[in-house]
Formats: C-alpha cells, structure tokens, sequence
C-alpha cells in the first residue's frame, strides 16, 4: 500500500510536470536538417534555459563523436587509435558559436527554449549565409589570402572573399563572425618573399631561447611582430632603417640570452606566428603600445596588423613551441 501511494505520487508529479510544459518542449521534435543539432532548455531565468539547452547541444554533438570514433574502430588498433584522437580532437575544439532561438516559452515562471546551432565547418556555415556569393567583394591582402582560412573559403565561393578582422571578430559582407582559437590558428602563415628572408626555429621547446635573423635586399623600415595562440600581438621591433642587403640578428647577441619560447601552465603545445615587414616608409604602431596594458583588448588587436602588412615586403614562419 505505501508503494503504491508513492508510484501515485511520482505519477502525479510526473502529469504536472508535463501539463507546464509546452508541447513541443516535451515532444522534443521540432524540424531540423540534416547538419543542425537543435537543442532544449528549461530554467528559472531564459538565460539558465539557453545554458542548459547549450549544454544539451554540446552532449549530442559528443555522443556523436564518440559514436565515429567506435564506428571507425578497425582490426588494425594502430588505425583505431589513429581515428579516435583525431576524433577526440574535433570533439573537445567545439565552440558553440552562432546559436539561435527557434522557440521560447514561459510557463509557470519556468523558461522553456530550443536553440539551433549548425554542426558544419566554418567555411560551410558562411557559404550558407552567402547563397549569392556575387555580392561578395574580394580579398586583396597577399598575406591573409596566403592563410588556411581563406583557402577553405576559396573552396567555397571560388574566389576569396573581402574579410575585416577587429576586436576579435570577422566580418564577411554583412555578417560578423567570432574568432574562436582555432580560426585564428587558421590565419598564422608561413609566407616568403624574394626581397626579405626571415629566419626563426620552426620548433622549440619550452623555455627555449632563440634569434631572429633577418635579410633584405632592398633598403626600407624593417618591423618584427609576433602574435601569440591567444592573440596577444607584440612588436619587438619597429621602424629600423635598413640599407639594401642589409642583415640583422635580434636581439643583439652580446646584450642577450635571446627570446625565449614560452607555455602557460596549463599548455602542452602552443604555435607563434613571426612576421617581418619591410615597409619603404615608416608606420605608426602607436596604436598597439597605447593599449598594451589593457590586456582584453590587447589580446584582439592582431587584425589591425593583418592590415597593416599591406604594401610591405613581408617573411612570416610559424613556429611550434612543445613542453
């Protein structure tokens, strides 16, 4: 008997429960195409409601992974294990970027949502944005069209597209896109040039210390710029007047030990991105040293100096730093 009043209990909750939600919340079937993942919250604010249905979103897309992954597993463990990292990789590098709401309700003083979030690669997700792409205008940076990014748009449109990178964001006609870190890994590229050789260890190891060495054959003001995994740009050398077949070593080897490769505590692995720019006049960096010590900013500004490459002989390398 008292088993009984419990199951009547648990069952009266349960018919409560479902009379204060809304019908498509419970049903959990609202329409969605092949490449979408929609997912369902419900909480005592709308943005608790938007958290749980980002955390819903997130779950499927890892299950889904991790149902490839075992999908994928062959006779051969050396493939399997292959397969799975690369997997896991994809997996943990989901940002959920550009989610929207397709149903919200309240009911009761509870918050119901359902969130659409496109599961396509970055490029595929503005191809869809852009079905005219002849609206477009295009790319005509040397070195961002030299990146991955722009190549996989490339791929997309056929051409490349204009893209205006500020306050780590990019914007592509009409529409702006967040720059998560794999995007901006996506824009470090290794590019060479006849006019200026740019020489840095393409490996290090933590705590490393390193040169950089440069060449020109053409006389100009030399600017060495790296930026950094999390976006932080530094100049570490800017407006050097050089002769033709001019070369210099930075830093000066009798004043120091050199630069010295750097992981943060909780980095395994980290990539630089090393550019020298031969500009035939001088360039006003201010803008960079003005917000140095505000360090939100400081870590968004390395699209101002993406434009800033424009019109300069430039040499970039990427170099990977390992513990």
């Amino acid at each position: 008997m008292i088993v009984l009043k419990k199951l009547l209990f648990i069952t009266s909750i349960l018919v409560s429960y479902l009379d204060a939600s809304p019908k498509w919340y419970i049903q959990n079937n609202i329409p969605s195409k092949s490449y979408e993942v929609i997912g369902y919250g419900t909480g005592d604010t709308k943005e608790e409601a938007e958290q749980n249905a980002k955390a819903n979103i997130s779950k499927t897309i890892s299950s889904q992974v991790s149902s490839s992954s075992i999908m994928n597993k062959t006779s051969d463990q050396d493939s399997y294990s292959k397969s799975f990292i690369s997997k896991s990789e994809i997996k943990s590098n989901v940002i959920l970027d550009g989610v929207s709401i397709i149903k919200s309700d309240k009911v009761d003083d509870k918050f119901f949502v359902a969130l659409k979030y496109i599961n396509l690669p970055f490029a595929n997700k503005v191809a869809l944005d852009f079905p005219n792409s002849s609206l477009l205008s295009k790319e005509k940076n040397e070195y961002l069209k030299s990146t991955i990014l722009l190549d996989e748009l490339k791929n997309e449109f056929g051409f490349y597209p204009k893209v205006t990178i500020y306050n780590g964001k990019l914007t592509i006609g009409n529409r702006t896109y967040h720059i998560n870190k794999t995007m901006l890994g996506k824009l470090f590229a290794s590019k060479s040039n006849k006019n200026v050789k740019l020489n840095v260890p393409k490996l290090l190891k933590n705590e490393d210390f390193y040169f950089i060495g440069v060449e020109s054959k053409n006389k100009g003001y030399l600017t060495l710029v790296q930026i950094y995994e999390n976006g932080e740009t530094s100049i570490l050398l800017d407006n050097k007047e050089l002769n033709k077949h001019s070369k210099i070593e930075f830093p000066n080897r009798d004043e120091y030990d050199g630069l010295q490769a750097y992981l943060s505590i909780d980095q395994d692995k980290a990539k630089d991105l090393t550019i020298a720019m031969i500009c035939r006049q001088e360039k006003d960096f201010s803008y960079f040293d003005n917000i140095s010590t505000n360090k939100e900013k400081y870590a968004k500004v390395y699209g101002k100096m993406f434009d800033m490459l424009k019109n300069c002989d430039l040499h970039s390398s990427v170099t990977k730093i390992r513990k």
